[in-house]
């Protein structure tokens, strides 16, 4: 996939307080925040917290995680950043392994269907020295060719039509993880993460036996998207089929509040909380894994102060393969 290295109407690059990062001012989704993060650090003023702190938080501890244990490995650390729109996730996974492995111990495989996102996805790239690769491709159930719907907001295109698209869609590429894997020559991803506005039952449905199969360690870190789910498109059918075959839930990651009211009926509190500047989220651990199958893949309703109540409890969760 070639990109071109002309600068586009509404580029700009902007100074964040670890990197710099090209962005889309006409993007009215993390274009936007990430505008206005770099005027309050220009101008001094408080920046209040990171996009998804909570997020960030657990892929900074897992990444930190498989850099301790591939230092002691003669093979290399693969981590999939699926959806990773204008290259945040991609940027802090490389900071913290920069400062762990050296380069010819890692690779960060960037995925990002759109083509002008995927275009400020490689500057962004390029101009941080992050050790990455680019594919311009979705990942899906199937292998060929699909339409990705375009939304205004760049962080919430998808494979799948949806209320947030109707600003065109283009034909992009299609793999399944395992043809991915083998045509990329990557082989066994260690950590895959993914904000896929739904995309993630058909990531797993493609990839369900193959990642069965895959040794530990190997981790998925992603947003869900309950709403977007049904009996033919059913996150719990996925997820139950890998807790069968050697997977185990660790963290979920409440929405609206930090500790939703079925949360608190099944006795479970958060270890940690985090202030994104409209919610409180909590992280927890330790939990039967049926109530990770019932609360991240079905709606539930969660009333919130002064806001339209919450239709889920779950904001994202990671799993992981043990050995």
């Amino acid at each position: 996939m070639f990109f071109f290295s002309r600068k586009r109407k509404g580029e700009q690059l902007v100074k964040l307080e670890q990197f710099e990062m090209f962005v889309d001012s006409s993007d009215q989704g993390i274009s936007q925040f990430l505008i206005k993060r770099a005027e309050k650090l220009k101008r001094g003023k408080e920046l209040g917290p990171e996009r998804e702190p909570d997020f960030n938080w657990i892929l900074r501890s897992e990444v930190e995680e498989l850099a301790e244990i591939f230092a002691g490995r003669k093979e290399r650390l693969v981590i999939y950043d699926i959806g990773a729109n204008l290259g945040l996730n991609t940027l802090i996974i490389d900071q913290v392994l920069k400062r762990k492995l050296p380069s010819e111990k890692y690779i960060i495989i960037a995925i990002e269907p759109q083509q002008k996102t995927a275009s400020l996805l490689h500057k962004n790239i390029s101009h941080n020295f992050a050790n990455a690769k680019i594919f311009s491709c979705a990942i899906s159930d199937y292998n060929g060719e699909g339409q990705f719907h375009i939304s205004s907001h760049s962080n919430l295109g998808s494979l799948w039509a949806h209320s947030s698209t109707g600003m065109g869609f283009e034909n992009v590429p299609v793999f399944t993880l395992p043809a991915f894997a083998e045509s990329s020559g990557t082989g066994f991803p260690h950590l895959l993460k993914m904000d896929i506005e739904g995309g993630e039952v058909e990531v797993l449905k493609g990839g369900r036996d193959w990642l069965a199969h895959c040794p530990a360690p190997c981790k998925i870190l992603m947003e869900v998207h309950p709403m977007m789910y049904n009996e033919s498109r059913s996150l719990e059918k996925e997820l139950r089929f890998l807790f069968e075959n050697g997977w185990v839930g660790k963290y979920m990651v409440s929405a609206g509040v930090a500790q939703p009211e079925l949360f608190k009926q099944a006795g479970l509190c958060p270890f940690v909380e985090f202030d994104t500047g409209r919610h409180i989220r909590g992280i927890y651990r330790d939990f039967p894994q049926e109530l990770l199958l019932d609360f991240a893949c079905h709606e539930h309703i969660q009333e919130l102060a002064g806001q339209k109540p919450s239709r889920k409890i779950v904001r994202a969760v990671l799993i992981e393969k043990r050995a």
